[in-house]
């Protein structure tokens, strides 16, 4: 049926991204994922490989959090795996996208303190930086993940 194995399985639905060209560089990386949206519609119909899928996301995402917290107090990204980690479990477990939410929010109030208090235009820029690249880590996290099932309604947040 399908000769290559990369493609991800088909659901009878046709595919929107055959249609548009992701090279367009107007869609805003909106076509980029979308082998990983089609293939988790297709794990969200099926019962049993989206047990299977969720498992092992909790297992990978907590295995990326464990990861990151002892990467802590060594020098290098700890805390960025540790949120890593977070949206990894995010993508298959609402408590976990709340915490996401809620660290977002932290972090907005933390730039906001950091621009009010910052002696420079240099590290007021910094600061609008840092809220910007969190903005858009978030929506793109988001956007890559937030596919539900059809016929199932979206959980308040997603």
């Amino acid at each position: 049926m399908h000769g290559d194995p990369t493609e991800p399985p088909r659901s009878g639905v046709p595919d929107a991204s055959a249609a548009t060209s992701s090279t367009d560089p107007g869609d805003g990386g909106r076509q980029r994922f979308q082998w990983f949206r089609d293939m988790r519609t297709w794990i969200h119909a099926r019962p049993h490989v989206h047990l299977f899928y969720k498992v092992l996301v909790g297992i990978v995402g907590g295995l990326i959090v464990v990861i990151g917290l002892i990467l802590v107090p060594l020098p290098g990204p700890g805390w960025l795996v540790v949120f890593v980690g977070l949206t990894v479990l995010a993508s298959e477990f609402h408590f976990f996208h709340r915490i996401i939410t809620w660290l977002r929010a932290k972090l907005h109030r933390f730039w906001d303190w950091a621009k009010r208090h910052a002696p420079s235009k240099r590290m007021r820029d910094a600061a609008d930086r840092g809220k910007a690249d969190v903005d858009a880590a978030h929506a793109e996290a988001h956007r890559n993940v937030g596919v539900r099932p059809r016929g199932r309604t979206a959980r308040p947040g997603h």
